[in-house]
């Protein structure tokens, strides 16, 4: 019974993916690296010029009513284990930081398509669900060795449906034990 849940680096390769798909990025093309980047890479962030057009994205989760919520299921024909379900919500923030000439465009591309039915499908392939309460991107031009650099900021909340799967033993007889005169 394996449980159904995405770990943190499954979770940034499902939003990388798309994000270059979305920005038409061959990722099989070696001239395209770095063009969509983790934040907080393990091994630097090396430099790009102010005509280059780079994403980043960062996963975040987000506490929420809704995460506090579990709904447990016990089933099972076995008569001394029970198989038990733990369901809930895990709510993630992708934020989008976007460079270049084009940040603004590609930015709001990415805003469109996350709403459109081949990535939804996408995204629910991966037990992913976007919240659609999403804010227009926010152009942040940035001021960098004396130069403006074009930016744009943009986030969006998916909702994760996630499934814990164990078995527990039932009760099969208490244990108890007797004492007189006490």
């Amino acid at each position: 019974m394996a449980d159904t849940v995405l770990l943190l680096k499954e979770l940034e390769n499902v939003f990388y993916n798309l994000t270059c798909a979305v920005l038409g990025i061959d990722i099989t093309d070696p001239t395209n690296a770095g063009k969509v980047r983790i934040a907080w890479p393990t091994n630097g962030a090396p430099t790009w010029g102010i005509n280059d057009d780079v994403a980043f994205l960062r996963v975040t989760p987000q506490d929420d009513k809704l995460t506090r919520h579990q709904d447990i299921i016990f089933t099972g024909n076995d008569p001394v284990w029970a198989s038990k379900e733990t369901g809930y919500t895990r709510v993630h923030k992708i934020n989008w930081t976007l460079y270049g000439p084009k940040s603004y465009d590609n930015a709001d591309l990415i805003r469109y398509n996350i709403y459109s039915q081949e990535y939804t499908t996408r995204l629910k392939e991966n037990n992913l669900f976007l919240i659609t309460d999403v804010p227009m991107p926010t152009r942040l031009p940035e001021l960098f060795n004396g130069q403006w650099w074009e930016r744009t900021d943009f986030s969006a909340e998916f909702n994760e449906l996630v499934v814990r799967r164990t078995t527990i033993p039932y009760i099969t007889s208490p244990n108890f034990k007797i004492i007189e005169n006490k």
